[in-house]
């Protein structure tokens, strides 16, 4: 039997806005504190649990308030 390994991209969602993987050997935590330097609203963001499309991980970057109501 064998066994094959299969690699799905990461893409990382900001607002609908789809955001490449800087590189793929960075924890999530560093890609959000990468793409932060450049989306300062993106400083506090939370990420929410990847979910697939396809062939490829999809992590949201959620801003801090996002949906608060006040």
């Amino acid at each position: 039997m064998t066994v094959a390994v299969i690699s799905l991209d990461r893409v990382f969602r900001m607002s609908g806005r789809d955001l490449p993987d800087p590189n793929p050997s960075m924890e999530v935590e560093a890609v959000l504190k990468h793409y932060a330097r450049q989306y300062p609203r993106l400083t506090g963001a939370k990420i929410v649990p990847p979910i697939q499309e396809n062939d490829t991980y999809v992590y949201e970057f959620r801003e801090a308030g996002f949906g608060a109501k006040g």
